[in-house]
């Protein structure tokens, strides 16, 4: 015992393992002839102790095994320490935030000491977005930290993507001691705040926060995926937490045979189906490719699957939002198949097409702007095997795939650098493993139509909540959890004054990303909007901004190309610089009026 107890404490050289050596000396250590054995090593191994004395000391320990008991101890003692590891239980490898003085604190030492990274961000706004673009890339809930009051506050924006874009995030804010409410410094309902944009909103007491915990992340990752608002007082994450009591895993849901029975008998029927694939497709890449190949139909996909079905597939015309540009695919076909689409992915509309609609969804009850035909509910990849197995080919011939391609072709024309000729030129020269993501505004049209994605995920984009401010935030977190892939940000002068202080985030992190600016000096997508209403140009025009000295004063390499001037070497340069960097593009809007009506009347 004493051998134990020397070696724990020789361990515990900054205080963490005192609560678990005072545990293991009431332990009855049996290990006769046992050699010392070496410390647990990191998070994998403490984390497998941890689930042998999750509740109570057994009376009886081997040498390691009181070890292993001892480490595990100190890791779960608080309730910080209880959410730091539930974290770590779920491969949660970062948070991001903006740090207050209160629970924050103490939940980043506790995810430390477990490996868990902190990632510091010049606004709460950027933190929640970037703890939800972790989300979805990986599945596993992304953690955003803010501060009591205006820290919390300011997550607002980010906490709607997530709600709107369906990804899994905790946001962890401080909270006052409970019932505190004079004097009210900083102190208004942060529960009542998040409620019309998170699934629930809760109060963590060390009583029962190691469990409730666990269920939030469950929660969180629940179909459809989205936020989770969590009030934490310091002193609560400060007091020794109960053991988490184990739930029983929740039954997985079952496949609804008769539904894709009747769908397959629809869709034998039809010889003009028309596939449109939505988000929910992004973790079953594989199984929509086999369903479209088997139907020989042609497919559409929305910005957020972008990539799930290759651009450079055979199959693939264009990207599906709803508006009117569609009626040159949707007017043609007989039969409309949604394969994992989530209708906040939709432009808000009258829907016009006849043909039925079939609707392959994880999620029911769903707000959908018809009323489909048959909807199989359940798991997507199950029904998407399903159908594909059952299906016969469509009537649709290569040729006029090819022309339905063309008919959704809406070229950005423009004198000098336009949106769509600066893709067309930073497409070929970036990598096939580049990574990019597409800032809100009348750019995003062109970039997002005319950038090649061949797998999901190749291309970030708000589309539920559309907002400014996303791509630079967005592509940094692409970037940490890739950091092999090189991380391109494609945005207006707008969105780039909503996040400028990330650049110093990337500068810090040292980041591979470049950062493109489509500099038109306008909110150039409310100014065509202004300029259809035959409003005067009030509130959308402003000075344009050296965004290229705005860099180098955060730390980031950057160039200035003009109207008129080569891009190509300027790329070339930017794309093998080993940092960060930011190029500011002078492009023509002009074109962005006639873009606009063609796609969306």
């Amino acid at each position: 015992m004493a051998l134990l107890v020397d070696l724990a404490e020789g361990l515990d050289a900054d205080g963490q393992l005192a609560h678990a050596v005072n545990l293991a000396r009431g332990a009855a250590i049996a290990a006769p002839g046992h050699s010392p054995a070496a410390p647990p090593g990191p998070r994998k191994n403490r984390e497998r102790g941890l689930g042998r004395f999750r509740r109570a000391p057994p009376r009886t320990l081997s040498l390691e095994s009181a070890i292993d008991f001892a480490l595990c101890t100190a890791m779960t003692g608080t309730l910080a320490d209880a959410i730091a590891e539930a974290f770590a239980e779920r491969g949660i490898k970062r948070m991001f935030g903006v740090p207050g003085g209160g629970s924050s604190l103490d939940l980043i030492d506790a995810a430390a000491r477990r490996r868990i990274e902190f990632v510091l961000c010049r606004t709460e706004t950027a933190a929640a977005l970037m703890a939800a673009v972790t989300g979805e890339l990986t599945g596993v809930p992304g953690v955003a930290l803010t501060g009591i009051g205006p820290g919390a506050a300011s997550a607002t924006n980010g906490i709607a993507y997530a709600a709107l874009e369906r990804a899994p995030v905790i946001h962890l804010a401080d909270a006052p001691a409970d019932g505190a409410t004079a004097p009210p410094h900083q102190i208004f309902d942060q529960r009542a705040l998040f409620a019309p944009i998170t699934k629930a909103q809760v109060r963590l007491d060390p009583e029962t926060g190691a469990t409730t915990i666990r269920s939030l992340l469950d929660l969180a990752s629940a179909a459809p995926a989205g936020p989770i608002h969590v009030d934490l007082s310091s002193r609560d994450a400060g007091r020794n937490a109960a053991a988490p009591e184990r739930a029983p895993a929740a039954p997985k849901p079952a496949l609804d045979a008769d539904a894709v029975e009747r769908a397959s008998s629809m869709i034998a029927d039809r010889r003009r189906a028309v596939l449109v694939v939505g988000l929910q497709a992004r973790r079953c890449a594989a199984a929509t490719v086999r369903l479209a190949e088997a139907l020989r139909a042609p497919v559409m996909l929305t910005y957020k699957a972008k990539g799930v079905v290759a651009d450079d597939h055979p199959l693939t015309i264009g990207i599906f939002t709803g508006a009117k540009r569609d009626s040159e695919v949707l007017s043609e076909a007989d039969l409309i198949l949604f394969c994992g689409v989530d209708p906040v992915e939709m432009i808000p509309g009258e829907w016009t097409y006849d043909a039925p609609a079939v609707v392959l969804s994880t999620s029911a009850e769903l707000a959908w702007p018809f009323a489909p035909e048959i909807q199989i509910v359940g798991p997507l990849e199950r029904s998407l095997a399903a159908l594909a197995a059952s299906v016969d080919r469509a009537a649709w011939t290569a040729t006029e795939i090819a022309a339905l391609r063309r008919a959704l072709r809406c070229p950005l024309t423009g004198d000098g650098h336009t949106a769509e000729s600066v893709t067309e030129t930073l497409a070929p020269a970036a990598s096939e493993r580049t990574r990019l993501a597409v800032d809100a505004g009348a750019h995003m049209f062109s970039v997002m139509a005319r950038w090649p994605a061949r797998r999901p995920h190749d291309v970030l984009k708000s589309n539920g909540l559309s907002t400014m401010g996303f791509a630079v935030p967005a592509a940094l977190a692409g970037w940490l959890e890739e950091p092999d892939r090189r991380a391109i940000a494609v945005t207006g002068d707008g969105g780039m004054t909503m996040c400028l202080g990330e650049l110093s985030t990337a500068a810090r992190l040292g980041a591979g990303l470049t950062v493109i600016v489509l500099n038109d000096a306008a909110l150039s997508l409310i100014d065509v909007k202004q300029q259809r209403r035959q409003h005067p140009p009030i509130g959308v025009r402003y000075p344009s901004v050296d965004f290229a000295a705005a860099a180098r004063g955060l730390g980031c390499a950057a160039w200035t190309v003009g109207r008129r001037e080569p891009l190509e070497p300027v790329l070339a340069e930017a794309l093998a610089h080993d940092g960060p960097g930011l190029i500011d593009i002078d492009v023509d809007s002009s074109g962005y009026r006639d873009q606009l009506a063609s796609l969306r009347g």
